[in-house]
């Protein structure tokens, strides 16, 4: 059941410890602040941007979505795929709540792999979400 409402966007504490920092350091905090302010619009309407290629679908169930989201910071010339910037975010369609687990850059979770090893993350971090696909 997917909902045309807008999305709640939550930030999870993990991924503000973790990758955002990380990003945070190499651009300016208007920069960053802007970059999540785009981040949580796009989130917010997410319906509309799921059918373009700034985000995929990558599990669906009927507890939800996980979702791939393609992002650039702001200030800079590459296109949202081409940043290598990523955000995995499990949507609640029932509640209409966008949950931002992982914000990464390849440069940060890189090939060989590179969806392996962030699906190893959200699995290791986010089991309770990662049961919902699985049937475990």
């Amino acid at each position: 059941m997917y909902t045309s409402g807008r999305y709640l966007v939550q930030f999870d504490p993990y991924t503000k410890r973790h990758y955002i920092k990380n990003i945070a350091k190499r651009y300016s905090d208007r920069q960053w602040q802007a970059t999540q302010k785009a981040i949580e619009f796009v989130l917010g309407h997410i319906e509309q941007h799921i059918l373009t290629d700034k985000a995929e679908t990558i599990h669906a169930s009927d507890a939800g979505r996980i979702i791939k989201l393609y992002f650039r910071v702001a200030g800079t010339k590459d296109s949202a795929k081409g940043s290598g910037n990523r955000a995995v975010v499990f949507l609640d369609d029932k509640l209409c709540v966008a949950r931002v687990l992982l914000i990464y850059s390849k440069e940060e979770i890189c090939e060989p792999n590179e969806t392996a090893k962030w699906q190893k993350i959200i699995d290791d971090q986010f089991p309770e979400i990662m049961r919902k696909f699985s049937g475990r």
